[in-house]
Formats: structure tokens, C-alpha cells, sequence
């Protein structure tokens, strides 16, 4: 996955950031996510997301816009994000040990 940057800082050290922060980490990493996914439905996908995400058109305009039903847009976007997070979810737990991972596994399960 490409870097994400930032244009500005608005957070000093040791400062907590705002819901609008995160907000906005999580659209850049979506969008970064989206562009360097290899899925045959990726260019449809990095599209309609583009739309819904960037542009904030509603789902539905933005599936029609792109011809495509709004059943399929929808599946399109849960799959894009559902991929993100389990991605984000390994990257966090990278640095774990096995058995770390492993027991926080069977605690989730219960």
C-alpha cells in the first residue's frame, strides 16, 4: 500500500485527534487501499468509491452514474472495505507474536 501523507499537521505532539482527524486518516487510507487493489472489479470499485468517498455523491447516483445496479454497488463497496480492514487488522498485529495473536483469537471467538 502506497504512504499516506499529509498536507498539514493540525495535531500538536501529544495531542488526541479530532473524530474529523480520523475521519479523514481512514478516507486517505481507503483511498489508498482502493488504488493498489488487484481485483478484476478493482476499476469499477476505485470508481464508484471515488464517487461515494471523494466526491460524496450518494451510492445510488453514484451507480447510476456508472451503469451499474444498486445491489452490485453496494457489494462493490462492502467488499473494498471489508478488504481494508482485514488488511489494516494484519498490519496492526504484524509486530504480535503468534501466540498473542492466537490467544486474542480464541477470546473473540467466545
Amino acid at each position: 500500500m502506497p504512504p499516506i501523507t499529509s498536507d498539514s499537521n493540525s495535531c500538536p505532539p501529544g495531542q488526541p485527534s479530532s473524530d474529523d482527524d480520523l475521519r479523514d486518516f481512514f478516507a486517505r487510507m481507503t483511498c489508498a487501499y482502493a488504488e493498489t487493489s488487484a481485483y478484476a472489479d478493482a476499476p469499477m470499485a476505485r470508481a464508484l468509491f471515488q464517487r461515494v468517498e471523494g466526491m460524496k455523491q450518494p451510492p445510488e447516483l453514484a451507480a447510476r452514474a456508472l451503469s451499474i445496479g444498486f445491489g452490485d454497488a453496494a457489494y462493490l463497496l462492502a467488499g473494498l472495505r471489508k478488504d481494508l480492514a482485514q488488511d489494516l487488522v494484519h498490519v496492526m498485529l504484524a509486530g504480535r507474536s503468534s501466540i498473542e495473536t492466537t490467544n486474542q483469537k480464541e477470546n473473540s471467538d467466545e
